[in-house]
């Protein structure tokens, strides 16, 4: 059975599905909340929004699934690490609990958490690993995924899938060691972990780009850029770690990286008191496979059953074991009854008062029931509605009649003919782009819709993207169409692959909102 890892990174979405070891899928998609479908509909919530996008990548890779292990950035997260007296094991959550609180800037109810102890005999302390989210994040993700027909078995911290990528690549987690995943070429976080014998003693993350790239390629300049505060980023961790560990010292740092990079920070390593190592990582993910910081992550995710991790870790059964923790296990009911002995005296005479008082609401009722029943057979006989109905029912019906007649005054009026605005399409078409296939809907939540599919070569991806703007404003220049559709929006670009050639596939969805017009 195929696994998915799901990574929801700073600025990308991406889903590796894997078979064994080997990738079948790999698609990074943009995040709806910080691409141009933000703009598309500013009412629609983001949730939403993601909800759509990832069921059309389901279906258009034919993903079948029906769990997943997600892992995020920890932007999202509050990861901690901080030592503790040793105490007896019923007593240990309490302390963390009180312990914690110093450490984050909000209440921890606020919080689903788990944590996860190391214990040092030698000198008689504790160390806690701490990790939480804000219970409105999970709920959001476990009721997206819910939709989505998917089981969210495990979500975990980025760099702690950065550690099982290490493990697959065969490093030995044995000692204290470093390691530190990047990528210079698209905007997600840094990973810059600590761990000892597999288990995490400090962990930072940060950006090394300031400004979105997307899927644009980087200007050298800007590599330099970034690779410089990289640099100087890993000094800031490497200080801050050993003015919080200072008799544990970093033997080895393993970098995950591009093959460019690995070049350029040799230099920088070979300077430093710690020896760095490489990871080969087409011998991870395939010899064909381009790196990226965000399918490693998702990879790894992936494969969370075939290499779990000492870290044990886990938000979402954390939370599921918090719930079942507030249900107070089966405890004898109490009776209101119990020890109340009846006086058969008193239950004569509570039944001489019912019968009396509800004998005394029929005399007072059959008047009124005999003038109803007058009035009802003097009334006007129509066939069509039955004689003994009542002024609710008749009510009710004439509500239907008029909901009908509503019905076919809009369809009279409200018609909207496709021909018309389609005749516009095909002169609107720059050279390369053809229409795969439309879709019109005339009774759309936002008034009368029509979404256009196509693709586009010209082998130049500049060109390409720049043919759709020119078929969206050809679209919104002409009279016909401007006046059916007033929001005329691309919705999503992507690329696939065609008989050996990139297609940048593109949908195009044009609306008629009543209140823009």
């Amino acid at each position: 059975m195929n696994s998915l890892g799901i990574y929801f990174g700073i600025k990308d979405i991406n889903l590796v599905e894997t078979s064994g070891k080997k990738i079948v899928n790999n698609i990074r998609l943009p995040h709806p909340t910080n691409s141009g479908m933000a703009e598309l509909e500013e009412k629609v919530p983001a949730d939403i929004k993601l909800i759509a996008l990832l069921k059309d990548t389901f279906r258009t890779y034919r993903i079948k699934a029906d769990e997943a292990a997600i892992c995020i950035a920890g932007q999202d997260l509050v990861i901690r690490t901080f030592e503790i007296p040793l105490i007896p094991q019923n007593e240990l959550k309490g302390v963390v609990s009180f312990e914690v609180k110093k450490y984050i800037p909000f209440k921890l109810e606020e919080l689903d958490y788990d944590f996860q102890v190391l214990y040092n005999s030698k000198n008689k302390t504790s160390l806690v690993l701490f990790v939480g989210i804000k219970k409105e994040i999970l709920n959001n993700y476990i009721s997206i995924f819910k939709q989505l027909n998917l089981k969210v078995s495990v979500l975990e911290y980025s760099a702690f899938s950065v550690l099982r990528f290490l493990k697959l690549s065969g490093i030995n987690d044995g000692g204290v060691k470093g390691s530190l995943c990047f990528d210079l070429a698209h905007e997600d976080e840094a990973n810059f972990t600590v761990f000892e014998n597999g288990f995490s003693l400090f962990s930072r993350d940060f950006m090394l780009t300031g400004e979105p790239t997307g899927f644009e390629q980087m200007a050298e300049g800007d590599r330099i850029q970034r690779l410089e505060k990289l640099k100087n980023e890993i000094k800031i961790s490497l200080d801050y770690y050993k003015r919080k560990f200072p008799e544990k010292d970093i033997k080895e740092i393993i970098a995950v990286s591009d093959k460019e990079s690995q070049q350029e920070l040799g230099g920088f390593f070979a300077e430093s008191s710690i020896p760095a190592k490489f990871v080969e990582i087409q011998k991870v993910l395939g010899k064909d496979t381009v790196y990226s910081a965000v399918l490693v992550k998702s990879f790894a995710a992936s494969l969370f059953k075939l290499a779990p991790l000492k870290i044990k870790i886990n938000l979402v059964e954390a939370k599921l074991k918090a719930a079942k923790a507030v249900l107070v296990p089966g405890r004898p009911q109490v009776s209101l009854l119990e020890g109340l002995k009846l006086d058969f005296r008193f239950i004569i005479m509570g039944i001489f008062i019912c019968v009396a008082v509800f004998g005394y609401g029929l005399m007072r009722i059959r008047p009124i029931k005999e003038e109803i029943t007058s009035i009802k057979n003097s009334r006007v006989k129509i066939a069509s509605v039955p004689q003994d109905d009542s002024i609710e029912q008749l009510s009710e019906i004439g509500a239907q009649y008029s909901k009908k007649i509503a019905a076919l005054n809009s369809l009279v009026k409200n018609q909207m003919y496709a021909t018309y605005p389609l005749n516009a399409v095909p002169p609107a078409l720059p050279r390369g782009v053809w229409l795969n296939s439309f879709n019109f809907n005339q009774k759309g939540a936002s008034g009368p819709e029509l979404v256009l599919n196509g693709k586009v070569y010209l082998a130049d991806s500049e060109k390409e993207v720049e043919a759709v703007n020119v078929f969206t404003m050809n679209l919104k220049k002409d009279p016909v169409f401007a006046k059916h559709f007033n929001e005329i929006n691309i919705n999503s670009i992507d690329r696939l692959s065609e008989q050996d050639k990139s297609v940048l596939v593109f949908t195009i969805i044009c609306r008629n909102t009543p209140e823009r017009n």
